[in-house]
Parts: C-alpha cells; structure tokens; sequence
C-alpha cells in the first residue's frame, strides 16, 4: 500500500471516528443534558443541549456520509468548515481567559485543516489523471 493510499484511509478513519463522536455526544447531550453540562438545572440544559446537538449531529453525519460515499472533495470542506469553528471556539475560550480550555479545539482544528487541504489536494491530483 503507497503512503498516498495509507494516509488517505488515516482521514477517512478520522474523518468517520470524528463523525460517530459528534452524533454520540449529541445523543447523550439531548438525552441527558443534566449530566452533560453537570452543575446546570434541568430546563436551561436541556434547551441548550437540543440547540447545540441540532446543529452537531448534522455535522457528524456529514462526516460519516461523505466518508461511506467516499466523497474526497465534499468531505475536504467539511473538514475546513470544521476547522473554520474550532477556531470560533478557540477564540471564544481565549477570550474567556480559559487558555487551557482552548487547546483542545484548536489541535481539533488544525488536525481538521490539516485533513481537508490533504483531500483537497487528493481530489484534484485524480481528477488530473
């Protein structure tokens, strides 16, 4: 196997385990918001759980989809969107004065810039040949 080959399953694994974490902590988020957001009441959690999940789950199962219908370019995108709001979430902590807090997403969203200029450059190298 080429290391093109290799690295290209390494995003497409990513990508889909990125995926199936989103829709999952979605689930428990709408589920059990209380235990989620620990510290929260009951209502305000749940409605802000519901907002948040909304939104992620369909993040996640773009992830997924476009990994099973092995769209290169499509997920590339998704995976620079991605980026574009781990780096709102970076910003967002900082500015909370929560550094440690934004280390997370912003390695979330260099690994996701990372992968999606990969398979942007994958999918334009084999529309060329």
């Amino acid at each position: 196997m080429s290391s093109s080959d290799w690295s290209d399953r390494l995003v497409r694994g990513y990508a889909f385990l990125r995926g199936a974490l989103l829709v999952v902590f979605s689930a428990v988020l709408m589920l059990a918001p209380e235990k989620a957001m620990p510290g929260s009441s009951m209502e305000p959690a749940r409605s802000l759980g519901l907002m948040f999940a909304s939104r992620t789950i369909l993040l996640g199962v773009a992830f997924m989809v476009l990994v099973l219908r092995r769209r290169r370019e499509g997920l590339a995108w998704v995976f620079v969107a991605d980026a574009g709001l781990q780096l709102f979430d970076t910003g967002l902590a900082l500015a909370m004065n929560k550094g440690i807090v934004a280390i997370a997403p912003a390695v979330l969203g260099a690994i996701d810039l990372s992968a999606g200029l990969f398979l942007l450059r994958a999918a334009r190298v084999s529309k060329k040949v």
